[in-house]
């Protein structure tokens, strides 16, 4: 009898072995029929490739499987046995039937996903539970829609990955061996050691994928990939607490499952804009259909190697990996080390790799909030949301800091028109409700602000009348609360559109490729530069002007090295020949009032130096002849 750790060499080396041989055939095979992938506009390989290699890694690891759960080792623990292997088997034979005619015809992406599903219904018979969430376990049919929506997604996440050298496998690799930590964690030793054939497989198949590859996965191989994952971490859901069932695959599978929801999100602004669009934009749009934004996509367009780009999103499942085993191992401390994990996770997503989904969805945000469309139901959006807050204020501070009485609600009721009213009727008489936010300046915010201080204090001194023997420590702590709970969200809601008019302009900035390495400065940090750059963000001109803004320069000292509207000042007109050579600058946008010598200065460097000299101007011109009777109109205003 096989000694414990032989076991699992014996597992990874059927899966390897098996995978190892089988590839080639499955490449001449390929090439021999046409099963081949031509490089276009979505495969960044330079030349055909065979595909459909997945099926030698869906071979290598049944044979795996086979080794490990029908061969008399003694008795481990977990949940997985032959008979789990039989239904295995046959959900697996649905997918590969599916991936094989998609990679030699091609299919729909609902008939796909219709496969896709009917493999996740057949494996759920097997015994394969979602399993409790908050101890509460669900009906055998709610369970089952839940296992089928988890696999789904896990697939369709792998498969969606699978777009560069190595990528799927080597992601793969990365989160199988992160489970088989999980689950040997977690006393499962049975389970862990299917996930052994997974990763012998995956290695061997790398070894003929990994760049420059010559036989591609396929949707054969990804698909697959995907489901014994989603299924293998499933293992997980049921042994732990709905903390751990969740939040543990989700890190372990993070990198697809992540490109996956970005997918999703973008595809569906995308498609709610082109419904908006004159006339509903073309016909071929929506989830199911593929675009050229996913992770590696975006990396290999940032100038990115496409073996770096896979080893990059491999480190970055890495990551996500040692959190899940830290949480799996330190339970005590793992509420800590998901928030470390999450915040972590959140910076680096927003900043760096969301751009594009937060651009659109900023943009579908803007039109939707610029739109003159229900202008009743707009006008009592700011009302309705002003008062729900007041009030909920109200109860918040009296259930705080009031003794509980049977009679709360009445007592509410009757403080609502002390705490209530004043405030409400200041912004009714005033034009709060009649401003267009959209379009409002900062003094319109200030006189909010200040509307909303004054009626707040109004109702502490009408409070102060009305029962004048109260402590005024408690009608101060009433009139604190009340404050701190409404108002925040009272100016927020004014406030949301320049916040996400700001968030669009710098998303779309970060997110533009740059076009024949357009490098230009501004010359002007005043009110021209600011006119400039979000005329750029926001109007038609600035889709198709994919220059790099490198920086502003300007004549006053005290803004040099400082950074305005977003972007560093880097000196003035005298230090440009400097600059554009340190910055390889090929472009100058003048945005401001020049004088005739920084005019001159700054033509004579552009012949100079070859570079592309534009201005930008924001200016009053007369249209038409003034009369004598009237003033003649300036020429421009500063």
């Amino acid at each position: 009898m096989f000694g414990d750790l032989t076991k699992y060499i014996v597992v990874f080396a059927t899966g390897f072995l098996v995978t190892y041989i089988l590839t080639p055939v499955a490449r001449a095979l390929a090439w021999r029929y046409g099963i081949v992938d031509k490089p276009d506009a979505r495969r960044p390989h330079r030349r055909p490739t065979a595909r459909g290699g997945g099926i030698a890694v869906v071979l290598g690891v049944h044979a795996a499987c086979i080794v490990a759960l029908a061969y008399p080792w003694p008795q481990m623990a977990g949940g997985i046995d032959f008979h789990w292997w039989e239904h295995f088997a046959l959900a697996s034979l649905v997918l590969l039937i599916v991936g094989l005619i998609d990679d030699i015809r091609g299919l729909s992406p609902w008939v796909k996903l219709g496969g896709q599903a009917l493999a996740a219904l057949l494996i759920s018979f097997a015994g394969v539970r979602f399993g409790a969430v908050l101890g509460v376990d669900f009906p055998w049919y709610i369970d089952r829609a839940l296992v089928v929506f988890w696999l789904l997604a896990v697939i369709n996440a792998f498969n969606l990955i699978d777009g560069l050298d190595g990528l799927a496998s080597g992601l793969a690799i990365i989160s199988a061996t992160g489970l088989f930590g999980i689950l040997m964690i977690n006393h499962l030793p049975g389970n862990a050691l299917v996930l052994m054939g997974l990763i012998g497989s995956c290695l061997a198949f790398l070894r003929y994928n990994f760049s420059p590859a010559t036989i591609f996965l396929g949707d054969t191989g990804s698909m697959f990939l995907g489901f014994i994952l989603g299924v293998l971490s499933l293992q997980t859901f049921t042994k732990s607490t709905f903390f751990f069932s969740l939040t543990i695959p989700m890190l372990v599978l993070g990198v697809p499952i992540y490109d996956a929801l970005l997918a999703i999100w973008r595809r569906s602004v995308r498609m709610w804009l082109r419904g908006k669009e004159a006339g509903g934009g073309p016909k071929k749009s929506g989830i199911m259909q593929p675009d050229l934004d996913h992770l590696h996509h975006r990396l290999v367009k940032a100038g990115i190697s496409t073996k770096r780009v896979a080893l990059l999103l491999c480190l970055g499942n890495l990551a996500l990996v040692i959190f899940g085993l830290l949480i799996t191992t330190f339970r005590s401390h793992a509420a800590g080390i998901f928030l470390i994990a999450i915040l972590a996770g959140a910076y680096f997503v927003m900043r760096h790799l969301a751009l594009i989904e937060l651009r659109d969805t900023g943009t579908a945000i803007l039109g939707g909030l610029r739109r003159p469309t229900h202008a009743t139901l707009k006008a009592l959006a700011g009302p309705v949301w002003d008062m729900l807050w007041m009030v909920g204020a109200v109860a918040v501070s009296m259930w705080l800091f009031e003794p509980a009485t049977n009679d709360f609600w009445h007592r509410w009721f009757l403080d609502l028109p002390v705490w209530v009213t004043p405030t409400f009727s200041l912004l009714a008489v005033s034009r709060i409700y009649v401003t267009v936010w959209s379009r409002a300046r900062m003094r319109d915010l200030l006189q909010l602000a200040l509307t909303l201080q004054l009626g707040l204090l109004i109702s502490l001194g009408v409070a102060l009348l009305i029962d004048p023997y109260q402590e005024i420590q408690r009608w101060l702590i009433r009139t604190l609360v009340v404050g701190a709970v409404s108002h925040p969200p009272i100016l927020a809601a004014r406030m949301v559109y320049r916040f996400v008019e700001e968030l669009v302009n710098w998303s779309k900035v970060a997110s533009e490729p740059i076009a024949n390495g357009a490098r230009v400065v501004l010359y002007g940090a005043g009110g021209r530069c600011w006119l400039y750059l979000r005329e750029r963000a926001f109007n038609s001109f600035g889709g198709s002007d994919r220059r790099l803004t490198v920086g502003i320069i300007d004549d006053e000292p005290s803004l040099h090295f400082q950074y305005v509207y977003g972007y560093q000042v880097l000196g003035g007109g005298k230090d440009l020949p400097r600059l554009v050579a340190a910055h390889n600058i090929n472009g100058i946008i003048i945005t401001a009032l020049l004088t005739a010598e920084a005019r001159a200065a700054v033509r004579d460097l552009a012949l100079q130096h070859g570079l592309q000299l534009t201005e930008w101007r924001c200016q009053e011109e007369p249209l038409v002849p003034p009369t004598p009777t009237e003033p003649p109109l300036p020429g421009r205003i500063s």
